[in-house]
């Protein structure tokens, strides 16, 4: 089967592993990797454009593209200024998973090794789910959430657009958490996170209010 274009939005550490997954996988071919840490264009030793991000003619290039970037407020950022549709992003999911035949998976999500994605969860649109995250049964991710590593998201949780949950935490049965909330890394979130704020401990507490953001 012809593998389909790709182009790579980022190139960090999570570009990194993507790169790795579509190596893993077999589907597509990387034409472009766009980052605007980069000044000027060049092809590197596999012929794969290298340049900046902004204004790049490569974009009109390509099948598919895949925001390999770390901040949710960066990849809603760029999702928007891209234009493109949903269905134009594909899932980047790395072989060593496991996935419920019955879970919903949205489009241009990250799904590392050892994550675990049980029956009846939904998983929206460029969310990150990092290695050996658990996302129970009956649970939904919203759209540009992430979970670090070692993240158990437990049944009938609800993480709401943009929520950042850190390393090891973990989220109890039925808490709902607003939008753009950030969860500390190794808390155990036992009751209702209002939306724009940071929580931390175990069980996790107000903290402070997330900075004001600077876009929708």
């Amino acid at each position: 089967m012809k593998k389909q274009k790709l182009i790579i939005i980022g190139d960090g550490s999570v570009a990194k592993m993507a790169k790795e997954i579509v190596s893993l996988t077999n589907q597509y071919e990387i034409i472009a990797v766009l980052d605007d840490k980069y000044e000027v264009d060049y092809q590197d030793e596999n012929g794969v454009h290298i340049g900046p991000f902004t204004n790049s003619d490569q974009l009109s290039n390509a099948d598919n593209y895949f925001i390999a970037i770390g901040s949710n407020e960066k990849r809603q950022e760029i999702f928007a200024t891209l234009g493109k549709p949903a269905e134009k992003y594909p899932n980047l999911i790395h072989p060593n998973t496991i996935i419920s035949p019955n879970a919903m998976i949205g489009y241009g999500n990250f799904i590392m090794a050892g994550a675990t994605i049980n029956v009846d969860a939904t998983i929206g649109n460029q969310c990150i789910i990092n290695s050996g995250c658990i996302v129970g049964h009956d649970a939904i991710f919203e759209d540009f959430s992430q979970a670090s590593p070692g993240t158990v998201i437990t049944g009938y949780v609800i993480v709401h657009e943009g929520v950042n949950i850190g390393a090891n935490a973990t989220v109890l049965p039925c808490v709902e958490i607003g939008e753009w909330a950030v969860i500390g890394a190794g808390s155990t979130v036992t009751r209702e996170v209002m939306l724009h704020t940071v929580v931390v401990g175990s069980p996790a507490r107000f903290l402070r209010l997330v900075k004001q953001r600077k876009h929708a």
